[in-house]
């Protein structure tokens, strides 16, 4: 579809305008009552006489006047449009690394589905309220290495996201502060081959990071490493600020489900000894974490995260990624509400009453004539 043609922005609604249609089907079903409950009455000519003063064509004026109005208005929040013209689009936010863990104990079940597709879905939310910037997958259990390098493209992101898979991660364990170290290294990054060609960033040899960065750690807190806070504070001492959402229960240990390919529990994931392993929520390595790094800690289902960490984000200095012209449709649906709102404004001030015919005075005076004895 080119500029020129007319297109429809919000076609989806388009009963709006039909919805019109069925009100003018009721206002005839009302007229054709109110003509069968006068003939009902009795003496018709008597009735119509007694009704005099109202003008039934003046009421179907009205009515089609509101009618009209509503048409109109279902068709402008259709959002017709038509032409073109140049705006300039410009994508600012910050770098923002998502680091998830991967190690067995997200499979716990205490959340549900279960901890690892509870994070996903909430890290989903949480990217849908970044006003835009750039964002990295990180994936970590024993080690960690970088699922999605750092893009404006957020549907990839969500597609890599669904994509985590705790049986990927070739070393088991969970080490917390070995993901951070991976994460800072993603934010001095320079173009990739699709961003050479991408006009937008033409002259360029290296994206600049922003003034902030931040990396989102979601994890149940139990790390198998003693650096998690160091690496915390090296991380602060760049800028680099670090949330952190715990997912898991706080009340009680969970035992780790031991997962076959089908995604079917087959047994418990067991120690040395052949007991079973459970994992609970670790809040004061987390908590600490994001105090290291002036960032926010916040609890899987007690607090609203996405809400919580997207306020935060939204604070930080922004940095202006891409910069280019782009021809946007223009919307013409003030052509439509013009009318819509001229024609309920004369329906307001239109009567329903007959004029009154005045009497001449030939016709006062043969009146007066006609009384007098």
């Amino acid at each position: 579809m080119t500029g020129q043609d007319l297109g429809w922005a919000d076609g989806h609604l388009w009963w709006l305008p039909l919805a019109a249609v069925f009100v003018l089907l009721l206002v005839l079903v009302h007229f054709q009552l109110r003509a069968r409950i006068i003939a009902r009455l009795g003496h018709v000519p008597l009735i119509e006489k007694m009704t005099a003063s109202t003008s039934v064509g003046k009421q179907w004026l009205k009515w089609m006047l509101v009618v009209t109005s509503f048409a109109l208005i279902g068709a402008a929040a259709m959002r017709p449009q038509y032409g073109t013209r140049e705006a300039e689009l410009k994508n600012r936010g910050i770098d923002v690394v998502i680091a998830v863990d991967l190690s067995k104990s997200m499979l716990v079940q205490d959340v549900a589905p279960n901890r690892l597709k509870a994070a996903v879905s909430e890290l989903k939310n949480i990217i849908d309220r970044l006003p835009g910037g750039r964002v990295a997958v990180v994936p970590f259990a024993g080690t960690a290495f970088t699922q999605c390098a750092l893009t404006t493209d957020f549907a990839a992101v969500k597609t890599y996201l669904d994509d985590l898979r705790v049986e990927d991660m070739p070393v088991g364990g969970t080490r917390i502060g070995n993901a951070i170290r991976h994460a800072m290294e993603l934010f001095e990054t320079k173009l990739t081959d699709a961003e050479k060609e991408n006009p937008a960033f033409t002259g360029l040899e290296q994206i600049e990071p922003s003034h902030y960065k931040a990396v989102i750690l979601v994890t149940d807190g139990e790390d198998h490493d003693a650096d998690a806070v160091a690496a915390a504070q090296l991380a602060s001492g760049r800028n680099i600020r670090i949330y952190t959402v715990g997912i898991g229960s706080q009340n009680s240990a969970a035992p780790i489900p031991q997962i076959a390919d089908d995604g079917s529990r087959v047994g418990w994931v067991t120690g040395e000894q052949s007991q079973k392993l459970f994992s609970d929520l670790n809040v004061g390595l987390l908590n600490d974490v994001a105090g290291a790094a002036n960032g926010v800690s916040a609890i899987y289902g007690q607090t609203d995260v996405a809400g919580t960490i997207s306020q935060s984000l939204d604070t930080l200095e922004k940095q202006e990624y891409e910069h280019q012209f782009q021809d946007l449709r223009e919307d013409r649906f003030q052509f439509l509400l013009i009318p819509a709102f001229a024609f309920l404004l004369v329906e307001a001030l239109l009567t329903d009453r007959r004029r009154r015919a005045r009497r001449t005075g030939v016709g006062l005076m043969a009146a007066k004539a006609r009384v007098t004895p």
